[in-house]
């Protein structure tokens, strides 16, 4: 019987926080090698000119226990991105099995994923249209990404964006900045 995998809970300093995704990665991958399984709950994708950024929650990382990340306690625990191993009241390193990350994992893909109806009106959060409403006119790939069409006073404009990056809006609100 195969023994199930146990993950290490990395709280983040206060650098860590205010840190972006690639640069807690860069500093897992750093102390504890390229091939070190870890899962950061953040979904950080690029869609063309956009980053579709989504978050199940901050502060924490989780990584794979085994011997050689133990060996590094140390070192995470120096970086200036981490505060500390979460330990239990007994002393021991608090870990939680691999079917509550991979849980986590499914539930955050789940948020990166928007049900808008054909003909919704949608407010941008981000980018080149920020604060513009469009009409979806569609979805691509299970929901992640929105076709939105802008009116603005001289032209229409038809565009691919990351679902993540729109919020719905009631209809009487104008399509124009």
């Amino acid at each position: 019987m195969v023994k199930p995998s146990r993950w290490l809970i990395i709280e983040l300093s206060e650098h860590g926080e205010s840190a972006g995704y690639t640069e807690v990665e860069t500093s897992l991958k750093n102390i504890l090698g390229p091939d070190i399984d870890y899962f950061i709950p953040i979904h950080r994708e690029h869609m063309g000119s956009y980053v579709s950024t989504c978050v199940l929650f901050d502060n924490y990382v989780f990584v794979r226990d085994c011997e050689e990340v133990r060996y590094r306690f140390d070192e995470i625990r120096e970086c200036r991105y981490f505060l500390r191993i979460l330990h239990n009241s007994s002393g021991s390193v608090n870990t939680v099995d691999g079917k509550t990350v991979g849980s986590l994992k499914r539930k955050l893909m789940g948020l990166t994923r928007r049900k808008f109806k054909n003909g919704a009106k949608v407010k941008v959060l981000d980018g080149v249209f920020e604060n513009m409403i469009g009409e979806v006119m569609g979805l691509e790939e299970c929901g992640r990404k929105a076709i939105v069409k802008f009116k603005t006073h001289s032209r229409e404009i038809i565009a691919p964006m990351p679902a993540t990056h729109l919020v719905e809006v009631g209809s009487n609100e104008n399509s124009y900045y």
